[in-house]
């Protein structure tokens, strides 16, 4: 539980008994690099998205790949086998190996703080949906147990470990949670109701560990 009756919910790496609602994302049909960039990661017990960071790296949530036989599947319709190098359970992060196809470019990462009011777009895989993008404006507030910024808009179940850009193509944090609250004041832990907003890891976050893993 977290200050504010406020909890966090994965939305990636397990099947889901009971969907949590939340507002249709909008689809485009426009091809763009970061379709390109980002990619579904499939395994035994669930999905989750992921993002491309060098010729054989994927950055996705620690949490999406705990289940076994993972593979990554590209826009382009291929899909290869990969296998975990390195991963921080207490960030939420896990690096893959695998190998990328042409035409999949990774994007810059940004190591700035984000700004409250900056327009964002986050890229996933939400239930059955593929590359769906949603975007909002940031809103302004503290941190999120201390760490996570809170995207104002909805998420999917599906999107963790997908990508969160700026209007100028850069990574500016990773999907890895939905924002929960309290029924009551004396509700119980597991008597909470999602809100379906997305929370994100900043990339300032992690902007430097994957340069030194990649």
């Amino acid at each position: 539980m977290i200050r504010g009756g406020l909890r966090l919910s994965l939305i990636g790496g397990l099947l889901i008994t009971a969907l949590v609602g939340c507002s249709a994302p909008q689809q485009t049909s426009a091809v763009t690099p970061l379709h390109r960039s980002t990619v579904l990661i499939e395994h035994q017990e669930g999905h989750g998205s992921g993002l491309i960071v060098g010729p054989r790296r994927v950055l996705t949530a620690h949490h999406v790949v705990q289940g076994d036989g993972i593979d990554v599947r590209f826009f382009s319709g291929e899909a290869n086998a990969g296998s975990i190098i390195w991963s921080d359970a207490k960030r939420d992060l896990a690096m893959i190996d695998v190998a990328v196809p042409n035409g999949h470019p990774q994007v810059p990462i940004s190591c700035n703080q984000p700004v409250a009011g900056e327009h964002v777009i986050a890229v996933g895989h939400p239930i059955q949906s593929q590359w769906v993008l949603t975007g909002g404006y940031l809103p302004g507030g503290d941190l999120v147990a201390g760490r996570y910024v809170s995207l104002g808009f909805p998420v999917g179940l599906g999107t963790s470990g997908g990508p969160v850009f700026n209007e100028a193509g850069e990574v500016v944090g990773m999907t890895l949670a939905i924002l929960a609250e309290r029924t009551s004041t004396a509700a119980a832990f597991d008597e909470f109701k999602d809100t379906g907003i997305g929370l994100m890891l900043p990339s300032s976050e992690f902007c430097r560990t994957i340069g030194a893993t990649r």
